[in-house]
């Protein structure tokens, strides 16, 4: 990204925690920023006028709730309505694994649907409005250092264990980062915000954690930050090594067919 002072930057799971952290940065540093979250806009006006008031950025406000591919698809057709490029996308939205097995709307297992699949299809959905200057950014975790992925069970219909389902569902999208370096214009990084005081963190970890503002730092930083290479797995700000499977492409492939089937119906127009 060439200005940042000129940049359209969109911002998922921005209305809590490291999001909403991160979009109180952005908004003294952007042209606009497009902020999203599950809530309905009434539920979430003391947030927007805090970021109208911080700074210069132009805010923006969609909902769309993750367990629903169909309000990822509205997502990408109303930012594509309503803007003419988006300079940054930031995929922050996330979720806990789920004390039990859950199915998404669709199907799918709850946390691999709103921690990647949705990302990768907003992503795909967005990326004819991404300029070759601009910077996709996925927001991981550590804890897909110790995290391995079944291709032939993505559901997690054998074994099924909440910090599990977190963490792999953080190692797919570190996957999808580093795969899509070699495919993708623009840029593309994957980034580790830190061990984050946030109530995701408290669902599932037993550990106090960093204010939110530093996560919410680490990731601006990621969003705005000049040279990063393509594919880069960021700690905080570190380009460090990411988990053993991701460094294998074969995986890396594999995992990209397995998401392009199933995300297909919402790819090719048939949703």
């Amino acid at each position: 990204m060439n200005d940042r002072n000129s940049a359209t930057v969109l911002l998922t799971g921005a209305t809590s925690g490291i999001g909403a952290a991160a979009a109180r940065l952005l908004a003294g540093s952007v042209r606009r920023l497009i902020v999203h979250g599950p809530e309905p806009a009434s539920e979430v006006r003391p947030l927007l006028d805090e970021l109208r008031s911080a700074g210069r950025a132009e805010i923006g406000y969609a909902s769309a709730d993750f367990d629903r591919l169909d309000d990822v698809v509205a997502l990408a057709e109303h930012v594509a309505e309503t803007s003419d490029r988006v300079d940054v996308l930031v995929n922050n939205a996330g979720r806990p694994g789920a004390p039990r097995r859950r199915r998404s709307h669709d199907g799918y297992e709850a946390t691999l649907q709103t921690n990647y699949l949705a990302a990768v299809l907003l992503t795909e959905r967005l990326l004819p409005l991404v300029p070759e200057t601009g910077r996709v950014v996925h927001v991981a975790s550590a804890t897909h250092l110790s995290a391995t992925f079944e291709l032939d069970d993505p559901q997690l219909r054998r074994d099924y264990e909440p910090t599990a389902a977190y963490a792999r569902s953080k190692l797919a999208l570190v996957a999808h980062a580093a795969r899509q370096a070699a495919h993708l214009r623009p840029g593309i990084v994957s980034v580790h915000p830190g061990i984050v005081s946030t109530a995701l963190l408290h669902a599932m970890f037993a550990v106090e954690g960093e204010p939110a503002s530093r996560g919410g730092a680490n990731v601006v930083a990621a969003a705005l930050r000049p040279g990063l290479p393509s594919g880069a797995y960021l700690d905080e700000r570190r380009v460090a090594e990411p988990a053993r499977q991701v460094r294998d492409a074969t995986f890396r492939e594999e995992l990209h067919r397995l998401t392009m089937t199933l995300l297909g119906p919402w790819l090719d127009g048939r949703r």
